[in-house]
């Protein structure tokens, strides 16, 4: 199924006092680039989680967000005597240069968090991933199906998009042999006005000018490329895993047939279906890069 590379998923596992929200969000990146914020307390289970992630996405910039709340596991709130006596000399100079009227109380500071602290007691690594991993489970999850419900949009428009060049390589190949005619013609005014002219003429330049011409009037290399790059590509849209690394490559070799095609000397018909066929190939780049 075709997946892409955009989605979003989260959760929430609650289990004796402790409490874990995983978020999981992912955008497009030409590999699988992991990036995991949770808090400290979580660092003994961040290998679990990526292999976790690892095991469900294959491309994709993705990033884990973890919030931790362990009620039970806090202990009593005690006074950080540095940050409290350092927030009072503050607030007195404060109340100095104001004017105000009073004095700092214990019932004023006791109003500022920043001075106390909460010492969190350490957790086995199993216990956490047991609360920790049905949460990442049913995020990824979600993320998994945002991905391919997009990538059942992608699909569609992708594949209208390579019936659009299917359709532009057959018109290039309706109009080559009129092109490959003109180009033939014109060689051979140019020939019959140096034979006509008196000016000498090197055989071996001339024989090379004949090859030379007699290949850029044939289309039918590029045109049978393009096609099976075509039917490759319809191939692709069917396969199981991830596929847009291929269908990457697939359009890099269409671009390759399609410049070619614009380098040979075409008249003015064939430059026209050329410059549509490359148009339509970028738009479809463009949208492979959202591929998984």
């Amino acid at each position: 199924m075709l997946r892409s590379m955009t989605g979003y998923g989260s959760d929430e596992s609650t289990s004796g006092g402790r409490s874990v929200r995983v978020e999981v969000r992912s955008v497009n990146q030409r590999f699988l680039d992991l990036q995991v914020r949770a808090p400290r307390l979580l660092l003994c289970v961040e290998d679990r989680i990526r292999r976790h992630i690892e095991s469900a996405l294959d491309r994709g910039r993705v990033t884990v967000y973890i919030e931790w709340r362990d009620e039970a596991a806090l202990g009593a709130p005690s006074v950080n005597t540095a940050v409290a006596g350092e927030l009072a000399r503050e607030l007195r100079e404060l109340s100095k240069e104001l004017g105000l009227a009073g004095d700092i109380d214990i019932g004023t500071l006791a109003r500022f968090p920043q001075i106390f602290d909460q010492q969190e007691q350490n957790a086995e690594a199993d216990e956490l991933w047991a609360i920790v991993k049905p949460a990442l489970v049913e995020a990824t999850n979600q993320l998994v199906s945002m991905r391919e419900a997009e990538g059942a949009t992608l699909l569609h428009e992708l594949s209208g998009r390579v019936d659009t060049i299917e359709a532009i390589v057959h018109r290039v190949e309706a109009a080559a042999p009129r092109a490959s005619e003109a180009m033939k013609e014109r060689m051979m005014e140019r020939i019959r006005s140096f034979m006509t002219g008196g000016i000498e003429v090197d055989e071996g330049r001339l024989a090379q000018e004949v090859a030379s011409a007699g290949e850029k009037a044939d289309f039918t290399e590029e045109i049978v490329r393009l096609l099976a790059h075509v039917a490759h590509a319809r191939q692709t849209f069917a396969a199981s895993g991830p596929v847009g690394k291929r269908l990457n490559f697939l359009v890099q070799e269409m671009h390759r047939e399609a410049n070619t095609i614009g380098s040979k000397n075409a008249d003015a018909e064939m430059a026209s279906v050329g410059l549509s066929l490359k148009e339509e190939i970028e738009k479809l780049r463009e949208q492979v890069q959202n591929v998984e």
